[in-house]
């Protein structure tokens, strides 16, 4: 027993300094976006955020000074409370460095300033939501129908058109781009969100075998159960197996979203207007609006991570279910 617990304590410790150097970018960024300009800029870089404070010593009292700069002969040029300038010696000057968290930058990606009035963050993460949150329902939705067809309903060839339906996943996307733009140049849709929607209601192969192989475990009888009750396909699928597939459809739901959610080149190709922005786009013109301003560009980064790990937390349970369905036999 004893040995045991040691191997679990060795692998554990293995894993925590295996999982550094990937947790690493995201604590410089959560701890970049609390930051100054001036100490974003310091090399090498301080993980906490910090600002110094000096004080001026008379007759054992501390008075609150800025520092301006540093002379030669060991005098330092300070201003005052007051406004004065005074030229005092170094060793009459005690620094104090103390955390300052600069929750300032992350209102200004809510309130731009106004060189960068255009920059609507809020809408922004509207537009983002509604195609994430619809793309999860229309992958969850059309994969799970496709997959109730393969597992439930017989029908002749059901087997080879599976086979084919699971041979399109080792077909990239980048062969289907252009063709696709085309067609939904043609229906009139460049410029709207229905290109970055639609599609996740036709069906996702992958999603639609989790779904299937879900449904193959379950047993026959639930389904003859339900047809004595006179129950139809359509209802055996919404009120039996949809409900027992929770697992799947977390997993589902949380990949789809996530990856709409994170989406760049979709909206980059047929979204024109700055209103429909998308998170990731305005991201980028983040970059080139506040290059300079280090910390506001990643409280905006930091602000488009964090739905993404909040979900994850919550759902680490039904993902880890929904993602082992895979291994049972269909």
């Amino acid at each position: 027993m004893k040995k045991k617990r040691l191997i679990s304590f060795a692998l554990l410790a293995i894993l925590a300094v295996g999982s550094i150097p990937m947790l690493a970018p995201f604590g410089w960024m959560l701890s970049t976006s609390l930051k100054t300009k001036e100490l974003a800029g310091e090399h090498p870089p301080r993980w906490i955020p910090e600002k110094e404070t000096a004080f001026l010593l008379t007759d054992g009292r501390r008075e609150s000074v800025t520092v301006l700069t540093e002379t030669a002969d060991d005098r330092i040029k300070i201003r005052t409370a007051q406004g004065e300038t005074l030229f005092v010696p170094i060793d009459r000057v005690q620094r104090e460095r103390r955390v300052a968290m600069h929750w300032e930058n992350y209102q200004r990606v809510f309130q731009p300033s106004a060189a960068h009035q255009d920059e609507d963050f809020p809408r922004y993460l509207l537009n983002t939501l509604l195609i994430a949150i619809l793309t999860a329902m229309g992958q969850a939705l059309s994969s799970s129908l496709v997959a109730f067809g393969f597992a439930r309903l017989r029908f002749w060839g059901s087997g080879p058109l599976f086979g084919v339906m699971l041979a399109t996943m080792m077909i990239p996307g980048q062969i289907g781009m252009i063709p696709t733009f085309m067609i939904f140049r043609w229906l009139g849709w460049i410029d709207t969100f229905l290109p970055l929607i639609i599609p996740a209601w036709l069906g996702s192969a992958f999603f639609a075998f989790l779904y299937r192989q879900y449904f193959m475990s379950i047993p026959l009888e639930m389904d003859e159960a339900a047809k004595v009750d006179g129950a139809t396909p359509l209802q055996i699928y919404w009120h039996v197996l949809l409900p027992m597939a929770k697992p799947v459809t977390v997993t589902v739901g949380v990949f789809s979203f996530l990856g709409a959610w994170n989406e760049f080149l979709g909206p980059l190709i047929y979204l024109n207007s700055d209103h429909k922005r998308t998170l990731s786009l305005a991201l980028a013109k983040f970059q080139s609006a506040y290059g300079a301003d280090v910390p506001a560009l990643m409280a905006a980064a930091t602000l488009m991570l964090l739905p993404a790990l909040a979900i994850y937390f919550f759902s680490q349970r039904a993902l880890t279910e929904g993602l082992n369905i895979g291994g049972v036999k269909g």
